[in-house]
């Protein structure tokens, strides 16, 4: 056991395959959660990638560290789509221990480990459809570590042209194969289109209008008991006339805030649990780059891994670009410039399978 921990991600499937005897310990519950643990926690970030995207669904990928190192160029490899129909603009939903969730307008989401090429076409969901409304989906997908679960959610925002407003919450698990409708939640317009995962938890921001992207407060879906709950803002921004965006810093949920009084600069904050109440606390600012523009800033994507260089800088995800942040001089810089294609998602390699998981769950009730 000790020795398979120590083994990379992609080897683990070519042990996969030698025979029966070495799979069943492989791929056991057990040695995969602690793998990927292992793997996620890396400092140096090895086994973290990027998948970037083109304005035609094809993906490429590269390696994490050397992004770090602008000396060195950033190779990026091809890697054929999981979907059926790969032309198709496929949007990503985000990423847990290796799987990544995505979907496109003419197909349901599926579930892929790019690492070990397997991939779960989820099955269909019932929309709930009515006359003279109009519609949009909002997704999240996280893990439910309780019960070493994976879970889609999707959000149907349905609203008229009298005002009206409503949402029917479904709610998918990998170990069951299937689709539920949860208990909505109280509160007004979703603002960003997937949830943001956090240790058990699906994060959504929340606007007072749905004409506008002024975020109010922030909800979050508990993936082991499906509850809902309401979370403040920092108190210090009132109400901010600038349209905030949700992230992901390291482990922790954050919000990027640019300054609407000086509009030349913006703060990012993380959140912190302290027993039932929550704590923001403000790690730094960012000085906005001239040449890149403020609108950077109001991306729906907004993501800081937990590894930093040994000079202490950050990498950001903020697309259309990737940029490093240096915390003593709070200036940005853009790592490396990708013709026709941009960032989309952070994933750590894993042999976590999908068709397994759910494989599995259909032999034990058998």
């Amino acid at each position: 056991m000790a020795i398979l921990l120590k083994v990379p991600p992609k080897s683990m499937l070519k042990f996969m395959c030698v025979s029966k005897p070495w799979l069943r310990p492989i791929s056991s519950r057990k040695l995969v959660k602690t793998h990927v643990r292992l793997t996620a926690s890396d400092k140096e970030c090895s086994h973290h990638r990027v998948i970037f995207q083109d304005s035609t669904g094809n993906f490429k990928v590269s390696r994490l560290p050397p992004l770090f190192h602008k000396e060195q160029r950033v190779e990026l490899f091809n890697m054929d789509s999981p979907m059926e129909n790969p032309n198709i603009y496929t949007k990503i939903v985000g990423s847990v221990n290796g799987l990544i969730c995505m979907y496109s307008k003419i197909e349901e989401p599926v579930l892929w480990n790019p690492t070990i090429r397997k991939c779960k076409k989820l099955p269909t969901f019932e929309a709930n459809l009515r006359r003279d409304c109009s519609y949009y989906l909002n997704y999240g997908f996280g893990y439910d570590e309780s019960h070493d679960d994976y879970k889609v959610v999707v959000v149907q925002c349905i609203y008229d042209d009298g005002g009206s407003y409503d949402t029917v919450v479904n709610i998918y698990s990998l170990r069951t194969d299937s689709w539920k409708t949860i208990g909505k939640f109280q509160g007004n317009f979703l603002i960003n289109s997937s949830g943001k995962f956090v240790d058990g938890k699906l994060y959504w921001a929340l606007s007072a209008d749905v004409n506008t992207f002024n975020m109010c407060n922030i909800i979050s879906l508990d993936l082991a008991d499906e509850t809902w709950k309401s979370l403040m803002l920092p108190t210090s921004y009132g109400e901010s006339s600038y349209p905030l965006t949700l992230g992901v810093v390291g482990k922790d949920l954050s919000i990027l805030c640019p300054n609407c009084h000086e509009g030349t600069n913006s703060d990012v904050w993380i959140m912190k649990h302290s027993g039932v109440e929550v704590l923001w606390t403000k790690i730094f600012t960012i000085d906005h780059p001239k040449d890149l523009g403020e609108f950077i800033f109001f991306s729906s994507i907004f993501s800081i891994p937990s590894c930093q260089s040994n000079k202490g800088e950050f990498l950001l995800l903020l697309p259309p670009v990737i940029m490093i942040y240096d915390g003593s001089t709070r200036q940005l810089e853009a790592v490396d410039h990708f013709e026709e294609c941009f960032p989309a998602e952070i994933y750590v390699e894993s042999h976590v399978d999908p068709l397994l998981i759910a494989h599995n769950h259909l032999a034990d009730n058998s």
